[in-house]
């Protein structure tokens, strides 16, 4: 194969990380590849362009930047009723997250657009069914370097 184009496994030895760790960064980070039948390829160049363009701070510490969680134990039944009292509580106060999440120190509200993400895992000894609504980073929410806003819970 030309040194210019990478199949799956020598994408992994160019990075040096596992498999896992590649499907990931693909899934997450926006690698640069293209799927051809059922084979991954990578543009040498492209990864490297890729790699050069990342900045560490995005990286950081990320579960420490701010984060305000609330969790409830009840059936699942239950917890189906209660996910979908919080959704009409948050429609009805225009997306406005403080609702939910008392804790917070400032209103924050989802916009418009905005992805769903449902997703199924299984982590150490625990099953998890997560639904994520995630969106593009405010301007006035973002951080500068080490800069952190206070965690809760």
């Amino acid at each position: 194969m030309n040194d210019d184009i990478l199949n799956l496994e020598q994408a992994i030895e160019f990075f040096g990380v596992s498999e896992k760790t590649l499907i990931k960064l693909l899934r997450e980070e926006h690698l640069p590849a293209r799927k051809i039948g059922r084979e991954w390829r990578f543009s040498r160049e492209a990864l490297l362009s890729w790699l050069a363009s990342g900045d560490s701070i995005n990286y950081i510490n990320q579960n420490e930047r701010y984060m305000v969680s609330k969790d409830v134990s009840d059936t699942s039944c239950a917890l189906f009723g209660k996910i979908c009292d919080a959704l009409t509580a948050l429609k009805s106060n225009d997306n406005n997250l403080k609702i939910l999440l008392q804790e917070l120190d400032r209103d924050i509200t989802i916009p418009q657009e905005a992805t769903l993400r449902t997703s199924y895992k299984q982590q150490r000894e625990i099953e998890k069914l997560e639904f994520k609504i995630f969106w593009d980073m405010r301007d006035d929410a973002k951080l500068e370097g080490n800069q952190k806003l206070p965690a809760s819970r």
